[in-house]
């Protein structure tokens, strides 16, 4: 997920990129890339890109051009998309987030894409989207402003189980100063107002301290372990305030955590100004928010994929983790020697499970597909 340093440019093609591949084509190739990185089955790994394909549908056949208009804000050059990989209890886990484009270019067509690809989903095997119907009407808007998120999914894969789908939907639709109001409806009517209660007495606090509530999520199952998930971008901060949100959920690790920040930013202080993020999980019948994940940002931070690459490893290793598959993983998606700054890794996504176990981690990928230059 892009910073909000997001502007409004007219991106112009990267000079390694074919205009006239496809977005389909392309993300087929970097998401092949990744599952060979981790050694996944081929057969498998053929079956899950066909879902891969109707998810990307028909937007995907579209050439991936010298700029996306409008520009997505889920990379911060304005591609729509982003792949990532997360290790949990050791076992990786392929995920692809994007944003749906519509035929005509505009804000508004790409979140009514978005809608009908909701739709779409619900005729998957153990789909559900009667929670996102449920709070559907606070989250679109009939004019979507332009560079800002409007209806995204992600399809996430561990081999051996079925694609899982999620819905990503965006709080500020109806203004900035209404994010608190939705965000309060929404839980109440997902039966999440006691869970949600913790946090939401203090956002207000929390946004005048730089945690704002950029992103809301969900499940698309029915089960009773299905998540709600609220997104938390940090503004500017001392690098001990980044912890204020994340504390507020049971399983977090306020010291593991401090850990892992100094060690994926390579200080254990100071002011940290390249916008992380943490995102707080709310489940059914609970009392708060159960887990947290905290995203910290390599770029502005990290002087080269090489030292990105290392920090996360390092902490791979501190949490028991097999850096191997990370390390193979970046070899098969950098053209050249990672020593210089190709932003490849966006985000370290950190999330501690309990005492003892090994936390889950994850990579957050950005393929640098368009560089952008002024708007014209």
């Amino acid at each position: 997920m892009s910073s909000s340093r997001l502007r409004d440019t007219t991106p112009a093609l990267a000079p390694f990129q074919d205009p006239d591949k496809t977005f389909g084509q392309f993300l087929e190739e970097k998401w092949t890339a990744v599952c060979r990185g981790l050694g996944t089955d081929e057969a498998e790994t053929a079956r899950v890109l066909h879902d891969l394909r109707d998810l990307l549908s028909p937007w995907g056949a579209r050439p991936i051009g010298t700029r996306c208009n409008p520009p997505s804000f889920v990379s911060s050059d304005g591609f729509p998309a982003e792949l990532s990989v997360s290790w949990k209890a050791g076992r990786p886990e392929i995920r692809i987030l994007v944003e749906s484009l519509s035929f005509d270019r505009s804000p508004l067509g790409s979140q009514e894409a978005g809608r009908e690809l909701t739709l779409r989903l619900a005729e998957r095997p153990g789909v559900s989207i009667e929670r996102y119907l449920d709070v559907e009407d606070l989250f679109v808007t009939p004019r979507p402003d332009r560079n800002r998120p409007t209806v995204w999914h992600s399809l996430a894969w561990q081999p051996g189980e079925r694609p899982q789908y999620k819905v990503y939907l965006n709080p500020q639709a109806h203004g900035l100063d209404r994010t608190h109001e939705v965000m309060a409806e929404a839980m109440h009517r997902l039966g999440l107002a006691e869970a949600w209660e913790p946090v939401g007495r203090r956002c207000e606090e929390l946004a005048l301290r730089g945690h704002e509530v950029e992103f809301f999520a969900l499940d698309l199952d029915g089960g009773s372990r299905s998540r709600v998930k609220v997104y938390f971008r940090h503004l500017p901060m001392p690098m001990e305030e980044l912890d204020t949100v994340a504390a507020l959920s049971h399983r977090h690790d306020s010291t593991r955590a401090a850990r892992a920040r100094a060690v994926i930013y390579g200080r254990d202080g100071g002011t940290v100004d390249n916008e992380p993020m943490t995102c707080l999980a709310f489940r059914e019948g609970g009392t708060g928010p159960e887990e947290a994940n905290v995203y910290l940002r390599l770029p502005g931070n990290a002087r080269s994929d090489a030292e990105a690459a290392g920090r996360i490893a390092e902490l791979m290793r501190i949490e028991g983790v097999d850096p191997r598959p990370h390390a193979e993983v970046v070899r098969r998606l950098t053209a050249e020697p990672p020593e210089g700054d190709t932003g490849l890794q966006e985000l370290c996504s950190y999330r501690t499970i309990a005492p003892g176990v090994p936390a889950h981690i994850g990579l957050y990928l950005r393929f640098n597909t368009y560089a952008s230059t002024p708007a014209t």
